[in-house]
């Protein structure tokens, strides 16, 4: 509450939430970036394993988001279920750097949409319990600018981290 009585919108726990989905935008956009150069340069797979891959990974997020809703109905489930989606989608993302076959990345992949597709319920019915009925647009708002801000910060970070550990190019 605030010096007026009114409850302020704008809660650690939705701030949290925002920078939450800020961190993951990002990491796995910073993936997003490089994976098909990954995919077809470095692992010799074809464009056409890379939008298997893509497909059944997005495929994968829309089910588990339906699988997803019912589960984060109960309040005692919801933060464990956004927390560990968050969790797996981070460590299997960041596995994909590691592996040595196509059929590893489609893997990890799959693994990390499917967690990413079974949170968001969870994050959003977490959300809704965070705020105030009269600040869900604004909470959400904050969710999804934090969402926003890392597919923008993912890419530049990938073309930073890209120029910086490949050096200059030299022509010739």
């Amino acid at each position: 509450m605030n010096g007026s009585g009114k409850r302020r919108w704008l809660t650690p726990g939705i701030a949290s939430v925002g920078a939450a989905s800020f961190f993951s935008d990002a990491g796995h956009e910073i993936a997003t970036s490089v994976l098909p150069s990954f995919v077809t340069g470095v692992l010799g797979g074809s464009a056409a394993v890379l939008g298997v891959i893509e497909g059944v990974s997005d495929a994968l997020t829309g089910v588990t988001k339906v699988v997803g809703g019912p589960l984060a109905n109960d309040p005692a489930r919801r933060r464990s279920m956004a927390t560990g989606g968050y969790l797996v989608t981070a460590a299997a993302t960041s596995a994909i750097g590691a592996a040595t076959g196509v059929w590893q990345v489609g893997v990890l992949r799959a693994l990390a949409w499917g967690a990413r597709g079974l949170r968001s319920p969870a994050r959003d019915a977490l959300l809704s319990s965070l705020a105030d009925s009269r600040g869900y647009g604004r909470a959400f708002g904050v969710e999804r600018a934090g969402d926003n801000l890392g597919a923008v910060a993912g890419p530049l970070l990938a073309v930073l981290a890209s120029a910086w550990f490949t050096g200059p190019r030299r022509d010739g």
